[in-house]
């Protein structure tokens, strides 16, 4: 998290530089489709965001009856808290599941300084990883 702030408190536009942090200790092959999945989770958001909205909307305006155009029932109160809170819940998750999350290797070793940090962070981040199933992968790629 202390690397999104230091990004969007020297310049906001780097914001959209976000996604790609994400990324960082994805491989060369799947990256792109990483970046990908953010940039189209946005999307999906938005629209579970309406969803949930036209939903809580609907049922309030059906307990609510049909009141004259100008009038603003009293549950209409309530409504926006249940939209406001279920916009909530992705976030805390998100923000739950990304706390344990170590900083990329890059950032560890260069603006921490903590280079013993960094090689325990990428050799967890390594340990499931056949390196000599890469190495002949890549080789049979040079060779077509």
């Amino acid at each position: 998290m202390v690397i999104v702030e230091e990004y969007t408190e020297r310049d906001p536009k780097n914001k959209f530089i976000l996604n790609t942090i994400i990324s960082g200790f994805a491989n060369r092959r799947p990256r792109g489709a990483f970046i990908a999945a953010v940039f189209s989770m946005q999307g999906f958001g938005i629209l579970v965001s309406s969803a949930v909205t036209m939903a809580v909307a609907a049922a309030f305006d059906h307990y609510a009856g049909h009141p004259a155009p100008l009038d603003t029932p009293e549950c209409a109160d309530l409504a926006w808290r249940i939209i406001l809170m279920a916009g909530a819940v992705p976030a805390a998750l998100t923000y739950y599941w990304r706390m344990p999350m170590p900083e990329t290797a890059r950032y560890t070793a260069l603006v921490e300084r903590d280079v013993v940090k960094a090689t325990n962070d990428i050799g967890r981040v390594l340990a499931d990883l056949d390196l000599a199933a890469v190495a002949e992968e890549e080789v049979a790629r040079r060779r077509r």
